[in-house]
C-alpha cells in the first residue's frame, strides 16, 4: 500500500515537473516568435521606407523637367520687339471690340494705333522696355490736336477708363523676353488736365486759323484759363467745347484731302452727327 501511493507520489510530481517546463519551452517559443515578427516588421518597414526615397527622388526630377519645359515653351512663345504694337492692337480689338459701337471702335482702333506707333518707336529705336502712359498719351493726342472732331474726344473720354485697364493689364503681360513695365499711370486727374489741355490748344488753334507762329505767341495762363471755362465739378462740358470748336477738320488738315479713303469720311460723318447732349448726360 504504502510502495503504490510512493508511486501516486512520484507521478504527481513528474507531472508539475513536465507541465512546467512545457511551459517554459512554450514561453521559449512564443517570444522567439514574436521577435522573429519584429524582425520581419522591421524590414518591412525599412524596405518600404527605401522605396518611398526613391520615388521622392524620382518624383522632384520630374518636376524639375517639367518647370524646365515650361520655361522653354516660355521662351519659345515670346515674340519679337518689333510685334509688340501688333500683337496689343489684336489683344485690344479681341477684347474690347465686341463691347463697343462701331464709332467708338473706330475711334479707339485709331488712338490706340497711334499710341501704340509712339511706344513702338520706344523699342525700336532706344530698345526703352519703361514706357509712360501719361506722356504717351499726351504726345498721341497732339498728334491728333484739330484732325480730330471735338466728339472723337468726348468718346475718348468716356472709353478711357476701360483702356486704362486693359493697358495696365496686357502690356506687362506681353511674352517678351526681358517684360515691359508702365510708369506714370493715367489717373482720372491727370486724364482730365491731359484731355482740357488738348480742347484749349484746339479751340486756339481755330482762333488762328492753324497759323502756328501765332499759337506759339499765345501764353501759358491763356490756355489755363480756356482750360477752366470748359471744366464742370464732374468732368468736361462738352456744350461748351461744341461752341468754341465746331466742325474741327478744316483745310489744310489731312484728314480733309482728296486722298482720304471711305472709311475715314464715314468715320467722320458718324462722329459729327454726335451731339454734345449725348456727352454732357453723363457728367451734369
Amino acid at each position: 500500500m504504502w510502495l503504490i501511493c510512493s508511486c501516486n507520489l512520484g507521478i504527481k510530481d513528474n507531472i508539475k515537473v513536465n507541465s512546467k517546463v512545457a511551459i517554459k519551452v512554450n514561453s521559449n517559443i512564443d517570444s522567439n516568435v514574436n521577435r522573429k515578427n519584429e524582425r520581419i516588421k522591421t524590414q518591412k518597414s525599412g524596405g518600404e521606407m527605401v522605396k518611398q526615397g526613391r520615388y521622392a527622388g524620382v518624383s522632384k526630377q520630374k518636376r524639375l523637367r517639367q518647370l524646365k519645359q515650361r520655361h522653354q515653351a516660355k521662351e519659345q512663345r515670346a515674340i519679337r520687339p518689333g510685334a509688340v504694337g501688333e500683337f496689343l492692337q489684336v489683344r485690344y480689338h479681341l477684347t474690347q471690340a465686341g463691347q463697343q459701337r462701331p464709332v467708338m471702335r473706330q475711334t479707339m482702333q485709331r488712338f490706340m494705333s497711334q499710341w501704340l506707333a509712339n511706344a513702338q518707336d520706344l523699342l525700336d529705336e532706344d530698345e526703352q522696355t519703361t514706357w509712360s502712359m501719361t506722356a504717351l498719351t499726351k504726345q498721341a493726342m497732339q498728334q491728333f490736336n484739330r484732325q480730330l472732331p471735338w466728339q472723337g474726344y468726348a468718346l475718348l473720354d468716356q472709353e478711357m477708363p476701360r483702356w486704362t485697364a486693359f493697358l495696365t493689364k496686357e502690356v506687362p503681360a506681353v511674352p517678351l523676353q526681358e517684360r515691359i513695365s508702365l510708369v506714370e499711370p493715367l489717373t482720372v486727374e491727370t486724364w482730365q488736365d491731359c484731355l482740357t489741355e488738348q480742347l484749349a490748344v484746339n479751340t486756339m488753334l481755330a482762333m488762328t486759323h492753324n497759323n502756328r507762329q501765332q499759337l506759339q505767341q499765345v501764353q501759358t495762363d491763356q490756355i489755363q484759363s480756356l482750360q477752366t471755362s470748359i471744366q464742370t465739378a464732374n468732368g468736361v462740358d462738352w456744350e461748351k467745347v461744341a461752341q468754341l470748336l465746331g466742325l474741327t477738320v478744316t483745310e489744310p488738315d489731312p484728314l480733309t484731302s482728296t486722298m482720304m479713303d471711305n472709311k475715314t469720311k464715314q468715320w467722320l460723318e458718324r462722329l459729327n452727327k454726335l451731339t454734345s447732349a449725348k456727352f454732357n448726360a453723363d457728367v451734369e
